[in-house]
């Protein structure tokens, strides 16, 4: 059921594809947009100075700590408006996916599966919300089971203890993470097909990644592996690309919005696939 579920999902991206340009123009305008105001105010900041041109080459640690320490009312500054510009592209997110969703679970116009996401979209954002908290509560779990493995080790002679105590900790906190997030697609998903609030989706989702399909875990590590090796396949394309002439850093932006655009086609088909899993389960159950 799980190759089942990860091929159709592919298919149903693959039919989808304007939902995948939609995520990708919206991505790229969200990074342009940061990065235009960060540039701005570097450049501002900076006066134009010589270390504003060394940022292109090299993120210098030591600009950055001259920036924080003569610069600190306009950092602060910055840093209020990224956080601004953060929690819009959070909600804006929340929208996208909501639609996302919609167009995976139906085959519909897209006009339609903009209309159903939009509806959702309340119930969404109360997800994403409920969900990031989870997230940072995982991670701040995994960060003192670390701390306190480590005061427990403290007396051990061993170099390599430290290491395991620290993978151990990382993998407890990734697996938490994405639990938390394989839940929270199963819970948009419910919402999608049945309108259910915020606390009834993600109590039937952990219901179901727990209990009812235990593939739904095995699905999403197999996706993130495929992420991953998309990842894995641009940095080695990367790293032949020189970035030292005007073309070579056109080439390395360019590739740079390839991988954002793949990026953007494996969320799609993560839910797709999900998706497909979710309804074979409730099929087999009647």
């Amino acid at each position: 059921m799980i190759h089942r579920a990860y091929r159709s999902g592919l298919k149903i991206a693959l039919r989808r594809w304007p939902v995948v340009i939609i995520l990708f123009l919206a991505s790229l305008a969200a990074a342009l947009s940061f990065g235009a105001a960060a540039w701005s105010w570097l450049s501002l900041a900076l006066d134009k100075s010589l270390a504003t041109r060394s940022l292109l080459n090299d993120l210098s640690v030591q600009v950055f700590i001259d920036l924080f320490i003569h610069h600190g009312e306009s950092f602060l500054m910055l840093l209020a408006g990224g956080i601004v510009m953060t929690v819009g592209f959070i909600s804006l997110g929340a929208w996208l996916n909501a639609i996302t969703v919609a167009a995976v679970c139906e085959e519909e116009p897209l006009s339609a599966s903009v209309a159903r996401g939009s509806r959702t979209y309340p119930t969404y954002l109360g997800l994403a919300v409920v969900v990031n908290l989870l997230h940072a509560a995982a991670i701040t779990a995994s960060a003192l089971l670390d701390r306190t493995l480590m005061h427990w080790a403290a007396e051990s002679t061993s170099e390599i203890t430290g290491y395991a105590v620290a993978a151990l900790s990382a993998i407890f906190g990734g697996l938490a993470v994405l639990f938390f997030a394989t839940a929270h697609d199963h819970a948009r998903i419910r919402v999608t097909n049945t309108d259910a609030g915020v606390i009834r989706a993600l109590g039937w989702a952990f219901a179901f990644v727990l209990r009812r399909q235990r593939r739904t875990f095995p699905l999403a590590v197999l996706l993130l592996a495929t992420s991953i090796a998309s990842w894995v396949i641009y940095q080695t394309v990367a790293w032949f690309i020189p970035a030292r002439s005007a073309l070579g850093v056109a080439s390395s932006l360019l590739w740079g919005e390839v991988l954002l655009l793949v990026r953007m086609f494996i969320r799609v088909w993560w839910f797709a696939a999900e998706t497909h899993l979710q309804r074979a389960t409730e099929r087999s159950a009647f």
